[in-house]
């Protein structure tokens, strides 16, 4: 009997021992699930919010595309945002209604935005500017911890301000001034900053540089006049309401103008005078394709 109460009491002491070994094991298990389950749902709201920014991307492309110009910024002060293009706002918030896109970003943050003044206006000034080449000075400027350590400017930047105020400022949107690459996304002064995440930056910037933007919105054509009508003419832009240049009597002369552009050729400048006449095409002509010949006729 004795020996009955030992081999019991020895086996139920192993069953404890295997049952308190498993709990530990479930407790270590529930902890690193726990941390897993965190870091998964970190990268997925960080994954949507790089998905939604290519979205805008492509939206302020297909806005600029119709529209021959980018919008310009939602420029109400946090709290006051309707989502509207504010002409003249050059920095502010995404203009997501006029955009017509959600309002938004995965972590319930309207994204900041901010576009070069001369791309918000028209497409001849913005296809102007863009095919001379942004000064090197002009806003939003972007310092790019991908590249070289100096900032460079582009057509419009926008920032998500990432999941949580990472360097503790009050603002959502992070500034960053240590180490090599610095920048205040909070505004864009001196810059805005493209970094990996950090300690005390986890913002999202994406941008839009000048070059990407002329080939999506702007063509230019070659518009050629050989001028025979006996007297000087000026080539008229009605879409820039301005003279172009003047071809005197047995001249021709070479223009770059942007495909859609809406010409007139007139016996005096500023639009005055009347409209030359014969030519072949006749004007006023709208120019589109690969480039026109307008030949004036005596």
């Amino acid at each position: 009997m004795d020996r009955l109460r030992r081999i019991t009491s020895n086996a139920s002491g192993f069953t404890l021992l295997e049952i308190a070994i498993v709990m530990v094991i479930i407790g270590l298990l529930t902890g690193g699930g726990v941390s897993l389950m965190k870091m998964l749902t970190e990268r997925k709201a960080r994954n949507e919010t790089v998905t939604y920014l290519q979205q805008v991307r492509a939206a302020l492309v297909s806005y600029a595309v119709r529209n021959g110009r980018l919008p310009w910024a939602d420029g109400s002060t946090a709290g006051s945002v309707d989502g509207l293009e504010d002409a003249g706002a050059t920095n502010g918030f995404l203009p997501y209604r006029t955009l017509q896109m959600v309002p938004s970003d995965p972590y319930k943050r309207i994204l900041r935005y901010e576009v070069n003044a001369n791309l918000a206006t028209n497409r001849p000034t913005a296809c102007g500017a863009l095919n001379t080449g942004l000064p090197a000075s002009a806003r939003p400027l972007v310092m790019d911890a991908d590249g070289a350590a100096a900032a460079f400017n582009v057509a419009v930047v926008l920032v998500s301000a990432g999941p949580m105020d990472a360097d503790g400022n009050g603002n959502a949107f992070d500034d960053l001034n240590s180490g090599g690459f610095q920048g205040n996304n909070a505004g864009g002064s001196p810059n805005y900053l493209r970094h990996p995440p950090a300690p005390d930056f986890d913002d999202l910037t994406l941008y839009i540089g000048g070059n990407e933007l002329f080939g999506e919105m702007c063509e230019f054509v070659d518009l050629a006049v050989n001028n025979t009508s006996g007297a000087r003419v000026y080539v008229y832009d009605v879409n820039q309401g301005a003279d172009i240049g003047s071809v005197d009597h047995n001249d021709s002369a070479l223009y770059p103008v942007i495909s859609g552009t809406r010409i007139e050729v007139r016996t005096a400048a500023h639009r005055g005078g009347t409209i030359v006449s014969p030519s072949s095409p006749p004007t006023p002509v709208i120019l589109a394709g690969h480039g026109a010949t307008i030949n004036l006729m005596p």
